[in-house]
């Protein structure tokens, strides 16, 4: 993917400025890849999506995701790192889906999307998030004594089905270990793909807007005047019109 023009930074940033965070999600996804329309976007499995995203920040000039996380130990806050093709090659390793067997029960799944997380979110809570994915996900289940609810597997066998999606579907949920300077202590932190980007694309877009505004006060150009210019250039001009007594 070719690096993302000034202006088409600031269309995304602006058609996804308003959205619930899974619908920025998808339409940050729908700039990230080859075109695909909204319903296939829906039903990507949700580290897929999340894949487009990740091109899409290597399309803003990116690699490495610099992130912070607070020490569950000392509450000291630590920076940590994950670098982007790590990720979509880590994502490129996801095991096949298949069925789950444990303790006498039999679980056919399918990974979540983007609407299973969209319903999970309508929960209001942790719990009630997990058991409308897992609802919404378990296309089957058996047991002993024949078929059984979702929500009624037992705790062990709902583990093993999570643990089956996370390695059918790496970039899901992205964990990064860390370890915090100040005390030594190890945690993992969790990595929201989706809101890093955007963060990322609207800090991007921020930059971009206030080149326009200080070069449309310097030289009376309009904003596409100043974005039909290339980034060295626009670059130059800037520090032609910042520079003292300009």
């Amino acid at each position: 993917m070719t690096q993302l023009s000034a202006l088409s930074t600031l269309d995304l940033w602006e058609r996804a400025q308003d959205q619930t965070e899974v619908r920025r999600a998808l339409v940050l996804a729908e700039a990230g890849g080859p075109p695909a329309g909204p319903a296939e976007l829906e039903r990507l499995p949700l580290g897929r999506r999340d894949a487009r995203l990740l091109e899409l920040y290597r399309a803003l000039g990116c690699s490495a995701l610099e992130a912070t996380a607070s020490c569950p130990s000392c509450s000291e806050t630590v920076e940590f790192e994950a670098d982007a093709v790590a990720l979509l090659e880590s994502a490129s390793r996801g095991a096949a889906p298949a069925q789950v067997e444990r303790h006498g029960f039999t679980v056919v799944w399918r990974l979540p999307d983007s609407l299973d997380l969209e319903a999970a979110e309508a929960g209001g809570d942790v719990e009630s998030a997990e058991r409308a994915l897992l609802e919404r996900c378990v296309l089957s289940a058996t047991g002993p004594g024949g078929p059984v609810e979702p929500g009624d597997l037992p705790s062990e066998v709902r583990e093993a089905v999570a643990g089956a999606m996370a390695e059918a579907d790496p970039l899901a949920e992205v964990l990064v270990d860390v370890s915090c300077p100040a005390c030594g202590a190890g945690f993992v932190a969790d990595l929201s793909v989706a809101a890093f980007v955007w963060a990322e694309l609207r800090a991007t877009a921020d930059r971009v807007v206030r080149e326009v505004d200080v070069l449309a006060r310097a030289y009376g150009w309009t904003e596409p005047e100043v974005l039909a210019l290339g980034e060295w250039r626009r670059a130059a001009y800037l520090a032609l019109a910042q520079e003292p007594g300009a």
